[in-house]
């Protein structure tokens, strides 16, 4: 399909050519009259249309049917690649429960063995400060920023301060 279209697509390029040629008076049409023994220049230009239009025609129905086809194909390609996806997810599930079943230790810790060994006491100037499992992280607020006078805000542009 695909060298049939470059052919009919070579010939449609040497017509316009030929045609264009003709029509800029560059080739001699009587002389062509002459050469395929028509009538008048009218019958030799008849021909030429007829041969244009059965190209052009040609092309256009080539070009839908070459568009059909790679249409289809996509279609099936990405019928394919939904099937090759959903069997990949399903092989790693299936691997991941077969990881789950061969490896002894959990995945998920328990609750109770977040902290398995005793916290040493404390030793230096803030002995009497212990951590104890219960006591949360100390978080502090970040500190605000400053505000500003619009006057005195040095990252604006000055103001025009002439009397009106």
């Amino acid at each position: 399909m695909e060298t049939l279209k470059k052919a009919i697509n070579i010939l449609v390029m040497v017509y316009l050519l030929i045609a264009f040629l003709f029509l800029l008076r560059i080739l001699s049409v009587s002389k062509f009259v002459a050469l395929f023994d028509l009538t008048d220049n009218a019958e030799f230009f008849n021909y030429l249309l007829w041969g244009g239009a059965v190209l052009l025609l040609t092309e256009l129905l080539l070009e839908n049917a070459y568009i059909a086809t790679l249409k289809r194909s996509l279609g099936r390609e990405s019928r394919q690649h939904a099937e090759l996806r959903a069997k990949h997810t399903e092989w790693k599930a299936k691997h991941y429960d077969q990881q789950l079943k061969t490896s002894a230790a959990p995945l998920i810790p328990e609750s109770g063995s977040a902290r398995p060994e005793p916290i040493p006491p404390a030793t230096g100037p803030h002995a009497e400060q212990t951590w104890t499992t219960e006591q949360g992280p100390i978080i502090t607020p970040a500190p605000m920023p400053p505000t500003l006078n619009p006057d005195q805000n040095p990252n604006l542009p000055p103001t025009d301060r002439r009397p009106h």
